[in-house]
């Protein structure tokens, strides 16, 4: 099964709907419908125009470990994420997370059942919070999800904007 993650960066413009299953972050439903939306972040991290948006998309499932969205989302779920940024050691039983909503969104993918996961807009280019230490933090969680997935025989492709392709080659 192939499945779309849509992140919010420059490159999500290389998307092209199809029948794919798709995963977006946040206010993702300003630029694509989603069949999830998966979001890592407290409600008053978004202005009130991202908000919005959010809280007028209609995803199959909602997905984030935060129970504050719970009053505001109809199809709220809440998930466990594991101990500890980057910890894959539980990731059939918890959701392993980084920095970004967007990891959290390919760990979805993969417990969806993805044989292939398509990355889009998930770039870290302009990311006003990924940066330095961080932008390396996140490239190094990404690395060693990367590595899981090959071991599991999951192909992943990633977007030519993305500064995930480093870590790909």
């Amino acid at each position: 099964m192939e499945i779309d993650v849509l992140g919010l960066g420059e490159s999500l413009k290389e998307f092209k709907p199809n029948r794919n299953i798709t995963i977006g972050v946040n206010d993702i439903w300003k630029h694509y419908p989603t069949d999830y939306v998966v979001c890592v972040d407290r409600i008053n991290a978004f202005t009130v125009e991202r908000l919005r948006t959010i809280m007028k998309s209609k995803p199959k499932k909602f997905l984030t470990h935060l129970e504050e969205w719970k009053r505001i989302m109809p199809t709220f779920e809440l998930i466990e994420l594991s101990k500890g940024r980057g910890n894959l050691n539980d990731i059939d039983n918890t959701f392993a997370y980084s920095n970004n909503s967007v990891f959290v969104a390919v760990v979805l993918a993969y417990k969806l059942g993805a044989t292939k996961i398509n990355i889009f807009g998930a770039d870290f280019n302009t990311h006003a919070a990924l940066n330095g230490n961080k932008l390396l933090a996140a490239l190094d969680d990404y690395k060693n999800l990367f590595e899981l997935f090959k071991e599991k025989g999951i192909k992943v492709t990633v977007s030519k904007g993305s500064k995930l392709n480093q870590i790909l080659k």
